[in-house]
């Protein structure tokens, strides 16, 4: 298991806030995207040390502060930036990779049919307004357009756009 003091190295450098305790600080006063998910991680830290209460607390906290609903019991591998930090939400079951960027008001969901979370590979870049929900697969690269509903399977590095049940390759000219 990646150290918590790592996962926020990563963070910052993904970020490209810098490093170092002043970097860190600097990015907790001033970057909304980094609070939350700093937040985040101390939460889903306490959430695994059976601290329900303080991930709770924690949780609540980041809600009030950055209007994102992280849920501690959802992982996120290191280096997730949230640049417009805003209306994100991320369901419990929901699985990231290393590198992932998320837009504002984008909803990594669960499905009403079975219950089952999305799972997001490394480098994934989902744009605003986009929701990801179900057990579905976003490969590694792939970039989930604005406005996008995604509820099926999408390959690493494919492109989609719009309300859609499958992936749509780039058009190339």
């Amino acid at each position: 298991m990646t150290a918590l003091a790592d996962l926020h190295r990563a963070d910052l450098a993904a970020a490209g806030l810098g490093s170092g305790r002043w970097a860190l600080c600097r990015a907790l006063l001033l970057e909304p995207g980094f609070l939350a998910v700093y937040l985040y991680r101390r939460a889903h830290q306490a959430q695994g040390r059976q601290r329900h209460k303080w991930a709770r607390v924690l949780w609540r906290l980041n809600v009030a502060l950055t209007s994102c609903h992280l849920s501690p019991k959802a992982e996120a591998g290191p280096g997730l930036v949230l640049p417009h930090a805003v209306g994100v939400v991320m369901g419990e079951g929901v699985r990231l990779g290393r590198g992932v960027t998320v837009y504002q008001h984008v909803t990594l969901g669960r499905s009403i049919r079975d219950g089952s979370y999305p799972t997001v590979g490394d480098g994934v870049v989902i744009y605003p307004q986009a929701m990801v929900i179900g057990g579905v697969h976003i490969g590694e690269a792939a970039v989930i357009g604005a406005g996008a509903v995604v509820h099926a399977h999408v390959p690493s590095g494919a492109v989609v756009r719009g309300a859609s049940t499958q992936w749509q390759p780039e058009a190339t000219s």
